[in-house]
């Protein structure tokens, strides 16, 4: 089946099926995978013979051109001889019995694919690959320097991927984990003229609850945790402690309004009660106008804390350093009145249901900036250049 004949199959059913128009534009766009998926698609869902077979014929040809183009990146790519590329091949060949796999489980007695085994070139490459990305990690291990362990991992991850557990690589994986990791100690220092709360200090060196811990970062905020070197420090130096001092502020304020408060009846000149067009008696609203006087109480107090963040290298250099400061304040609103309830607002009733609550003292409000100040440390943990 020509060229020009798929065209035309394409351009026939394109016509009355929307589907076709995104199967051509993932064919011209060498999209051939996805044009396959979205033809075996249509395929299931059609029943009509015509449409099926047309899809059929368009199947077998994106299937055809998708061959041609993975064998001539192949060619191409062993052609230029460099075992880098290695990997390229070898998932180009995957890519080729991924593709006839696929197509295997349609049932079809007019689809006539010309399968290839590529056994053989698969595992040919894959220890190609892996035997080459083995040397370049034992050659970056040998460096024995921590982004050259965390590039012989990423190479020995590759392998044990599409060779799981060849050789040595578990064992230098877990070689590359542990010696590429920077181990970070976390420390709290006072440097204000205050007492640290303990609470405090022991929630902020509660390094579970940061989630800092990484793949190539280990935090811990004890020295003996780590029998080895480390790598860096971070202190927390706090600077100041601030206090507000107990404030209530007093809002007096008088509220009037009027309101419906009965009826009288419209009376003429002679004192009776009138009457409208249909005999009932006229009645008039009676208004009247209510007051009450608030007192609207606020609470306030606040803790505000400032520090310091310095980020040390081994050798206890300072490399960073970063400002640090949080705010926790106390506030409660609650009010009083006399007069007439059916003048306050919705607001006003809400707050009479509080009342005046005790100021909390200095090392709860303190406390509060803990969780605050975690995350504010650990955003910048992981935006530092470390």
């Amino acid at each position: 089946m020509n060229f020009r004949h798929i065209l035309l199959i394409f351009l026939t059913i394109g016509l009355s099926c929307s589907p076709v128009k995104k199967i051509n534009e993932n064919v011209i766009s060498g999209e051939f995978d996805k044009a396959i998926n979205k033809t075996i698609e249509e395929l299931k869902k059609t029943k009509n013979k015509k449409k099926k077979s047309q899809y059929e014929s368009i199947l077998i040809d994106v299937f055809n051109r998708s061959v041609i183009k993975s064998e001539n990146r192949i060619s191409q790519l062993k052609r230029d001889g460099n075992p880098e590329l290695y990997n390229k091949i070898y998932f180009e060949y995957q890519n080729l019995i991924d593709r006839q796999n696929k197509l295997m489980n349609i049932t079809s007695n007019s689809l006539r694919f010309n399968f290839k085994n590529y056994d053989n070139q698969l595992i040919e490459y894959r220890y190609k690959t892996s035997d080459y990305y083995l040397e370049v990690s034992k050659n970056l291990i040998s460096k024995d320097n921590k982004i050259d362990y965390r590039n012989a991992y990423n190479y020995l991850i590759i392998i044990e991927s599409i060779n799981s557990n060849y050789l040595q690589t578990r064992s230098l994986i877990n070689l590359c984990l542990s010696r590429g990791k920077d181990h970070i100690l976390l420390s709290v220092l006072n440097e204000s003229n205050s007492v640290i709360y303990k609470e405090l200090q022991e929630d902020i060196l509660n390094i579970d609850s940061y989630d800092l811990n990484s793949k190539w970062k280990s935090f811990y905020s004890n020295k003996e945790q780590y029998k080895g070197k480390y790598d860096y420090y971070i202190d927390l130096a706090f600077k100041s402690f601030i206090i507000s001092p107990e404030r209530i502020l007093e809002k007096e304020n008088i509220k009037e309004k009027n309101i419906k408060d009965g009826y009288t009846y419209q009376l003429d000149d002679n004192g009776n009660v009138m009457k409208d067009s249909l005999g009932n008696d006229i009645k008039i609203d009676k208004i009247v106008k209510i007051s009450a006087k608030t007192i609207e109480f606020n609470q306030s107090k606040s803790a505000k804390v400032i520090a310091e963040i310095r980020y040390y290298n081994i050798r206890k250099n300072i490399v960073e350093k970063y400002p640090l400061d949080s705010e926790f304040w106390f506030r409660n609103i609650y009010l009083e009145f006399t007069g007439d309830k059916r003048v306050l607002s919705k607001r006003d009733k809400k707050l009479l249901m509080g009342g005046f609550i005790p100021f909390p003292p200095d090392e709860i409000l303190i406390f509060n900036n803990s969780e605050n100040i975690k995350q504010k440390l650990k955003n910048i943990i992981y935006n530092s250049s470390q």
